[in-house]
């Protein structure tokens, strides 16, 4: 008998906290475990996160469900059709699953925290912070992707941080690994020449991303006339704000490349030569991960998981949210010396493959789901299509 799990998410877009599941389902034991995805809002196909076809359903709340105030009957039918053995509901706007799950019976409830999409410092709604303490007490297990969201999260809603337990994301050394045939070829595709040094950024276009204090680092690099290019790598609302400031900046006209969205990140990291993420706040960042295991040097904001994830001075160096000029100083040092460069990025992929393995993480998420076995789990296939 296999273990059936509904993970339920506010939207199957493409993103970090989709990728992570979708990365999870991809390795998690087919013999003993069976997959169902649930969108809290209808799928754009257009830009939808991948999913192991053979390995899981998506389904999703309706355009009218999805409108609703309170969407908790519109789950329950969904968990009443699907008969799950466990319902993981991930972030605060999924909390109405917990509670669905609750109501309908017969089944466990696991909540987990990916990240936040708010300025730290800033004061969150009490609705949210609400919401949260109520997904906590209705859940049988807590996870966070990070010590430093446990400990916020646990501060700000009065649950014991010692219920959290901690699951830090994984990264697929299988898929991201460095080649030195596929850096020529993608910077030849891309015109990036030999001698540029090439500054790259993956993400979504989102304020919390804070590209903006990227941009400013790079605009002047092109005072001391130094060969680089920027190459940016995601879609989202930020963009006409981002061209923008290019247009505004002369010198960053011609260097600054927005890749859009794209399914060769591999690639595109292959092609960078030092690797950027200037957000506000973060999770366990997988963009991260995933360029510290192509052996790229990180460059990162000292916030939310990106501690936990960077030694500063050994798998890569840390700098201030918001602080650009730190941030420029940093490329340029690296630019200059190209062995501190080696030798950051090859402590960066040691740390990825030996410390954020995607076995380690799959191997926790499977104990926390397979605590939960239940001999009335019902047999595979047996998903009733909704």
């Amino acid at each position: 008998m296999s273990i059936r799990i509904m993970h339920v998410v506010d939207t199957w877009a493409v993103g970090g906290l989709q990728n992570g599941v979708a990365n999870l389902i991809g390795r998690m034991d087919t013999a003993h475990f069976e997959h169902v995805i649930c969108a809290m809002r209808p799928v754009d196909r257009a830009n939808a996160q991948s999913a192991p076809a053979d390995r899981a359903q998506v389904i999703c709340l309706s355009e009218q469900e999805s409108h609703c105030r309170f969407q908790a009957p519109a789950l329950a039918r969904k968990i009443r059709r699907v008969k799950p053995d466990i319902v993981h509901t991930r972030n605060w706007g999924t909390f109405e699953a917990l509670l669905s799950a609750r109501l309908v019976g017969g089944c466990a409830r696991v909540h987990s925290e990916h990240g936040i999409d708010f300025d730290t410092a800033a004061k969150e709604s009490w609705r949210r912070i609400l919401c949260r303490r109520l997904a906590f007490q209705m859940a049988d297990r807590v996870l966070s992707v990070s010590h430093q969201l446990r400990n916020l999260h646990a501060e700000r809603t009065g649950f014991p941080a010692r219920k959290i337990e901690v699951i830090h994301n994984g990264v697929d050394s299988r898929r991201f690994y460095p080649d030195d045939d596929t850096r020529t070829r993608v910077r030849q595709e891309l015109g990036i020449s030999h001698e540029e040094f090439c500054i790259g950024c993956v993400g979504n276009l989102i304020p919390v991303k804070d590209h903006l204090t990227l941009l400013r680092a790079v605009d002047g690099f092109a005072e001391g006339g130094r060969p680089w290019r920027l190459l940016v790598v995601g879609a989202g609302p930020e963009l006409p704000k981002l061209t923008a400031f290019v247009d505004a900046h002369p010198g960053l006209k011609g260097r600054v490349m927005f890749a859009g969205r794209s399914n060769s990140v591999p690639e595109l990291l292959n092609a960078m030569d030092v690797y950027v993420l200037p957000s506000l706040t973060e999770g366990i960042a997988n963009s991260l991960l995933e360029a510290m295991a192509t052996g790229l040097p990180v460059v990162a904001t000292n916030t939310g998981g990106n501690p936990e994830v960077v030694v500063s001075g050994d798998s890569g160096l840390l700098f201030q949210v918001g602080d650009h000029g730190c941030l420029a100083e940093q490329l340029l040092m690296l630019e200059a010396r190209s062995e501190r460069r080696r030798q950051l990025g090859q402590r960066a992929l040691y740390r990825a493959r030996n410390e954020f393995s995607i076995d380690s993480m799959v191997r926790k998420y499977e104990t926390v789901y397979g605590s939960f076995a239940s001999a009335s789990a019902a047999p595979v296939g047996a998903v009733t299509r909704v």
